[in-house]
């Protein structure tokens, strides 16, 4: 990956890392560039403690399975959240309250210059399903977190009880879709509000464009029944926001990223 890297930063190619692409819509004419998928894969600990070394390429179900091996816990809100551990950093993703930002002591990164750099947690400036990366494009490489020794049991139950609370409203892994779509807003006094609920308000779960359709199980997923092209559900996305902005004066924001044709690196 690091010579991948290399390459593409001294010809100046226009270029896009990703992990497993789970969270992702490609503009219907492809990317104009290089797209690098990381599947570097590797966990560990570090003795006498609970931190834990993963590449970024490392699926994020396989962290938590060696958690739970090794009778570790904190990243038990993670189960069942897709893709890769440096997608997951890349957008601080998250379940209830919790997310993988909070976890991350520190990491590897390759720069917009291309040089390898170690950075502590403060660096990311995490947000609600933000970070300094995703912000400024940075490629991590390696992760560092700390997590704290727990019973196994408990463990596995808490890891269990979460994985059925996120299957319950999810569309099936058979179908294609790319995520939860929008982010839940924060509203006025500063509650965060479940995207999902607003749409369901503004009778989402009825609209379709093209081969796209809102999920009937869950306003904030959109379907690709088949033959959905990305301005399919684009313009789906569009209508939607629509919506939940006359009734509400909420402006929903996009989870799921759109990769143009071109794109310039920030």
């Amino acid at each position: 990956m690091k010579s991948c890297l290399r390459f593409v930063h001294e010809r100046s190619l226009p270029f896009y890392v990703i992990g497993s692409g789970t969270n992702m819509l490609f503009a219907d004419i492809g990317f104009r560039g290089l797209i690098l998928k990381n599947e570097v894969r590797g966990i560990s600990r570090i003795r006498g403690g609970g931190r834990v070394v993963a590449t970024a390429g490392t699926p994020l179900a396989d962290l938590v399975s060696f958690a739970l091996e090794e009778g570790l816990e904190g990243i038990e809100f993670a189960t069942g959240i897709p893709g890769t551990v440096g997608g997951a950093v890349f957008g601080n993703a998250g379940a209830w309250g919790l997310s993988v930002g909070q976890l991350l002591e520190e990491a590897l990164i390759f720069d917009e210059q291309g040089n390898e750099i170690r950075a502590g947690k403060d660096f990311f400036e995490f947000g609600y399903r933000d970070s300094s990366l995703k912000r400024r494009h940075l490629t991590l490489l390696e992760t560092v977190f700390e997590l704290r020794k727990g019973d196994r049991g408990r463990i596995k139950a808490l890891m269990d009880e979460n994985l059925s609370k996120r299957r319950s409203p999810c569309p099936s892994p058979k179908m294609a879709y790319a995520g939860s779509f929008f982010k839940n807003p924060v509203l006025p006094d500063g509650t965060r509000m479940a995207a999902g609920r607003l749409l369901d308000q503004v009778g989402a779960k009825e609209l379709k464009k093209g081969g796209a359709r809102v999920y009937p199980g869950h306003a904030n997923f959109i379907l690709n029944c088949g033959d959905a092209t990305a301005e399919d559900v684009r313009a789906l996305a569009r209508t939607m926001k629509a919506r939940v902005k006359r009734k509400f004066g909420i402006e929903l924001e996009e989870e799921v990223i759109f990769l143009p044709a071109a794109f310039s690196m920030p």
